[in-house]
């Protein structure tokens, strides 16, 4: 298989973040999630300016239009913006109960399903559990039992 230089050049970064984010996870989380804050902050931000300047616009053009003052201006402005959100809000609201009914309807069916593999997969151990010698059984209790114990170590 003959490489390309793209792939080359891929291949050569994705092993460079690999011995990166093996030799200093610290930096590589601590630089990940600074990158999300960064990201989640302008995107607030620039909502935020983005509705201001919808809401200063709507003041501004109910104010020139109806001649009103700023409290009743500020009222209407309040108004409209509800109006405005409530519909897509309703319209969600809609869109999410209809799924959480359709699950609450399949939770039974799924259960059910879950209980009988369960059942299914006991049988299965019990009858594996039942043939098994004496010595392959006096080996999976020693197994278990050490590796609950060295476990009980990490707990403490």
């Amino acid at each position: 298989m003959i490489l390309t230089t793209y792939q080359k050049i891929i291949y050569g970064l994705v092993l460079l973040g690999i011995v990166v984010m093996v030799t200093i996870p610290d930096m590589v989380i601590e630089l990940s999630t600074e990158l999300f804050h960064l990201i989640f902050e302008l995107i607030f931000e620039v909502a935020d300016v983005t509705f201001e300047s919808v809401e200063t616009m709507l003041d501004n053009v109910i104010e020139h239009l109806f001649h009103t003052g700023l409290h009743d201006t500020q009222i209407i402005v309040y108004y409209v913006i509800v109006s405005v959100l409530a519909y897509p809000l309703y319209r969600l609201v809609r869109v999410l109960l209809r799924y959480l009914f359709r699950i609450l309807t399949a939770i039974p069916i799924k259960y059910a399903d879950y209980k009988n593999q369960w059942l299914l997969l006991r049988q299965d151990i019990s009858y594996y559990w039942q043939k098994l010698p004496f010595i392959s059984k006096l080996k999976w209790v020693l197994i278990t039992t050490s590796i609950l114990y060295l476990a009980s170590f990490l707990v403490m």
